[in-house]
């Protein structure tokens, strides 16, 4: 998935900017967040490479607000959940079909990676205690 534009016509100040692209960053990974209900391996990358995407651009403006650091941590924690779930989606799908049991593991452990992903989803960041930032 290709990241969106990012308009930076007519920003005002820095303040305008870092809105703009936190903005813009965080609609993608609220377009994508259906992808934990699903729970399908495309669905859940996807989101993975937003969150790293807004992850960045937030740790890129946090010396201007020390929010931004601690949602930064946030999505770092929501990434590496999803992440853990992406790797072993690799792994079943490379897993010799002799191997059941280690199979059955490895769903199991997706099922606990997706669960803690959508547990961190579901926690407010913003200052007012919403999803905003």
């Amino acid at each position: 998935m290709k990241p969106e534009r990012i308009d930076l016509r007519g920003a005002g100040d820095l303040d305008d900017i870092v809105r703009r692209v936190v903005q813009t960053r965080l609609r993608e990974v609220e377009g994508l967040a259906s992808g934990l209900e699903r729970r399908d391996k495309q669905g859940l990358h996807d989101l993975r490479i937003a969150c790293k995407r807004l992850r960045y651009a937030l740790e890129r403006f946090e010396e201007l607000d020390p929010l931004l650091a601690k949602q930064a941590q946030h999505f770092s924690a929501l990434q590496d959940a999803l992440g853990e779930a992406h790797d072993r989606d690799v792994l079943l799908t490379i897993l010799p079909p002799t191997m059941g049991k280690t199979q059955q593991r490895l769903q199991q452990e997706r099922e606990r990676c997706v669960d803690r992903a959508a547990e961190l989803w579901k926690q407010p960041i913003g200052r007012d205690g919403s999803h905003e930032i």
